[in-house]
């Protein structure tokens, strides 16, 4: 017998949480998940919901207003593909957006060149829908002229620095450390004009520079400094005479807003290395969330464009990733004849670049840190000239991840401070003490490429980067030199960059290095750098680490 129901079902009211799951395959990559409750009463109902978008409001690192720049053209031209996707996420969360499509190249960097202070302090964030070549736009576009860091030091001062401190060294030292007549042979050959060998490293130690062809060419040469260049940034109080280096760079520039990335490029390096996914719908997330982590810029000036180069005021621009001379330049100049190719235009101008096995003369100073606090001496150089700067296999393999502890505790490097005025003091201090003193170290040779990676520069061609190792914000950046080798050498050592767990480094005719700054001359024929896929002619180039300068809508990878 049919009746009706004599308890018929209440009505039940429903409300909706979004939120995420981490894909089983790979965590960095996140999914939108949507959790729906119920109740009879639509009072609670409607009190759950008032509960928990109070606490998303009161959360002041999530985003409330963003500039969106997005490049039409760029990559496989899916910016706006991309964006389309994840434009719904914004607004589920109630985010306001301004969206605006880039016209032309530079068009992105003269937006954040020309904001006011006040139209920066109404927004939370920029987010670049593009590659890595808009995001660099942005991020020079915001820090160019708002960043006042310490000022670079010059390469001539560097060398003229070490010239000096060595005369300093051979007045107070005996006659038993004259160099040894193997020991001048090698600085010989060395020497050579055409010579291809790649040389040992000398430094401020080395008896190698006395009375040597070296030091008559850090006094005489075209190596002498232009006392009014020495330094980009100085004050006007500053002795020009002295070389000095420090590595408190935190000046933030407008701290508050950060910039976030929706991967949509030929390589997305930067997406890749602080997230762990070039995803667009894990990267919304990121910035819906409000994630946030400092990063590490590396502040490039160019002092030179060519030797010939006369009274010609110093070139800057900054790098998020990566700044690379001889090989790295070399294929981003020939790609550019073929740009209409599209990304594959990358892998063609490598195969002709890589069989032309050209090498370049250089000279190369960086600050060797002979002491690292405890909890960071896993960041020495792995083929490092000192005893102390010897990685362990175990510390060498320590990857940057979501909640990086050498990140949290980075390196305060307000007391490596380097000048002339030093010498004296510091040549007749204890063993004990100059063993706890930075000092500029210099090498030169013939390089088929010199590289400094400020990241780990992941990409779908070098899962674990060119630096595999590299920090996202501890103050120091992986100084990467390739002597000359044979071909095959070479062709080894790029494909141990494409293959997960191999060592890119271990490699007689690598040297890696972690350094807070290192300086460039080009000895010869010229090659031309690579600065974040940019080209940047410079003779004469100074690379410095500024910590922390931006903020970023991430974490870190989290596999």
């Amino acid at each position: 017998m049919c009746g009706p129901f004599t308890n018929p079902l209440p009505q039940m009211h429903r409300f909706a949480v979004h939120t995420f799951l981490r894909a089983q395959s790979n965590k960095c990559n996140w999914t939108p998940k949507v959790h729906t409750f119920c109740h009879a009463s639509a009072e609670i109902c409607q009190s759950w919901v008032d509960r928990i978008q109070g606490l998303i409001d009161r959360d002041l690192s999530r985003p409330k207003n963003l500039l969106v720049l997005i490049n039409p053209y760029g990559g496989k031209k899916a910016g706006v593909r991309q964006w389309e996707t994840v434009a719904p996420l914004f607004h589920k969360a109630g985010v306001k957006t301004k969206v605006l499509l880039t016209e032309r190249a530079q068009h992105a960097y003269d937006l954040m060149a020309q904001s006011t202070e006040e139209e920066l302090k109404n927004l939370d964030g920029v987010i670049v829908v593009g590659g890595d070549g808009l995001f660099n736009e942005v991020l020079n576009g915001l820090v160019m002229h708002r960043h006042k860091g310490h000022p670079a030091p010059n390469p001539e001062r560097v060398l003229d620095l070490m010239a000096k401190r060595w005369k300093t060294k051979k007045r107070n030292n005996s006659s038993s450390h004259l160099p040894s007549e193997e020991g001048l042979r090698a600085l010989s050959n060395m020497e050579r004009k055409n010579d291809q060998s790649s040389g040992p490293s000398f430094d401020v130690h080395s008896p190698l520079l006395t009375d040597s062809p070296l030091e008559s060419r850090a006094v005489n040469s075209t190596f002498l400094p232009a006392a009014s260049k020495d330094v980009v940034g100085s004050a006007s109080t500053r002795d020009p005479g002295k070389l000095q280096y420090s590595g408190s760079n935190r000046h933030k520039t407008n701290a508050p807003l950060r910039i976030g990335i929706i991967p949509a490029g030929s390589t997305d390096t930067v997406a890749i290395s602080t997230t762990g996914s070039r995803d667009p719908v894990t990267a919304a997330l990121h910035v819906l969330l409000g994630d946030s982590m400092p990063l590490d810029i590396v502040k490039i000036t160019g002092w030179k464009k060519t030797p010939q180069s006369v009274d010609e005021p110093p070139r800057v621009r900054y790098a998020a990733s990566f700044a690379g001379y001889g090989f790295y330049g070399d294929v981003m100049r020939e790609s550019e004849n073929a740009r209409w190719l599209g990304p594959a235009r990358y892998d063609i101008a490598g195969v002709k670049v890589f069989l032309k096995h050209k090498t370049y003369q250089a000279e190369v100073s960086y600050l060797d840190i002979p002491q690292i606090p405890a909890g960071l001496k896993n960041l020495t150089p792995r083929n490092g000239s000192s005893e102390n700067s010897k990685l362990t296999d175990r510390a060498h393999r320590v990857i940057c991840r979501v909640n990086c502890g050498i990140c949290a505790q980075g390196m305060d490097l307000n007391h490596l401070v380097d000048s002339d005025s030093e010498e004296e003091e510091l040549e007749e201090a204890s063993a004990e003490l100059q063993a706890t003193k930075p000092r500029w170290r210099s090498l030169r040779g013939s390089f088929h490429s010199v590289g400094g990676a400020v990241m780990s520069c992941r990409n779908d061609k070098a899962p674990d980067g060119l630096a595999a190792h590299a920090h996202l914000a501890d103050g120091l950046l992986h100084l990467i030199l390739i002597r000359k080798c044979s071909r095959p050498s070479y062709l080894r050592q790029l494909i141990s960059l494409t293959r997960r767990g191999a060592d890119p480094f271990n490699f007689d005719f690598v040297e890696h290095y972690k350094t807070p700054v290192f300086t460039f001359t080009s000895v010869g024929e010229e090659s031309i750098w690579n600065i974040d896929g940019e080209l940047f002619p410079a003779h004469q180039l100074t690379a410095q680490v500024a910590r922390g300068l931006v903020n970023i809508y991430a974490r870190g990878p989290e596999d």
